[in-house]
């Protein structure tokens, strides 16, 4: 008798075979991506503590700077790193964040007025998410290594410097994340406010052990933080491991608004597996 035991193989989704042909002998196995963007986290934090230490001198400061460097490119410098990360939406729960957005914007009704477009942004782009979108979006995406072309090689604290009320949505897919100090990642939802229209929009994606699981940070003290910032919740959902959230500009409110309020490092969970991310606001 034959064996059946080849049909009984469990299949993969199509859209991480795919990926993982396309990518596996720059990515290797799971495990392997996730140490690969561990390392360079860890690394990145270490070079901005060397940049901010008071105590050494600039000519030691740029020794050390240029050794973690270097370790950066025998990593496979940003290239590896966001090659690891393009495949983080699949790793944590395969689901697509400009799905997302797009489904919750028409649950939401937004929409452009008649011969016009909504502006949005998505930093950080590892891909054009929205191009089959153009009749009713305007889409800009930025990073700091383009992996694709069409985007934009841009930092994002140095993105339309001087310019407000820019775009009517803005898109931080597992950037809060990966920005190195928890100081920058205050100011960059201030720049978020400050870029966002009236009425516009943010989404937000994390990991959710950076919500779930830190020792400085929860939902909640995140909702507090977007709320000084006059930033409404409007939905959330949470996959196996991302955390969702969208947030719409609305009315300054008294008491609130960009440079108000301050968020100092403080414990809000404790416990041996907490993490230590932690988003600042001053």
């Amino acid at each position: 008798m034959r064996s059946n035991k080849k049909r009984k193989k469990s299949k993969k989704p199509v859209t991480v075979m795919n990926t993982n042909e396309k990518n596996s002998s720059i990515l290797g196995s799971k495990v392997s991506k996730r140490k690969v963007i561990s390392r360079l986290h860890t690394i990145m934090k270490d070079i901005d503590k060397v940049k901010q230490e008071p105590t050494v001198s600039q000519e030691e400061k740029k020794m050390k700077v240029q050794q973690l460097e270097l370790e950066i490119e025998e990593l496979g410098g940003l290239n590896a790193y966001q090659q690891s990360s393009l495949l983080g939406e699949h790793l944590h729960g395969n689901i697509n964040t400009s799905k997302w957005v797009l489904q919750k914007l028409k649950e939401s009704n937004v929409r452009a007025t008649q011969g016009s477009k909504l502006c949005l942004l998505d930093v950080g782009a590892l891909q054009l998410n929205y191009t089959k979108h153009t009749k009713w979006l305007d889409a800009a995406a930025i990073d700091l290594n383009p992996q694709c072309e069409g985007i934009i090689q841009s930092d994002f604290f140095e993105f339309k410097v001087g310019e407000s009320d820019a775009y009517d949505i803005i898109v931080l897919s597992l950037v809060l994340n990966f920005v190195s100090s928890p100081s920058q990642r205050g100011e960059m939802l201030k720049r978020c406010q400050k870029l966002c229209k009236q009425d516009g929009h943010i989404f937000v994606v994390l990991p959710r052990a950076c919500l779930d699981n830190s020792r400085y940070l929860d939902h909640a003290l995140f909702q507090r933080m977007m709320d000084s910032l006059n930033f409404d919740l409007v939905a959330q959902h949470d996959s196996k491991k991302l955390s969702y959230k969208m947030f719409r500009k609305a009315e300054r409110r008294r008491g609130s608004g960009e440079g108000k309020a301050s968020f100092n490092k403080r414990e809000v969970k404790n416990g041996k597996q907490c993490n230590n991310f932690c988003i600042l606001m001053r």
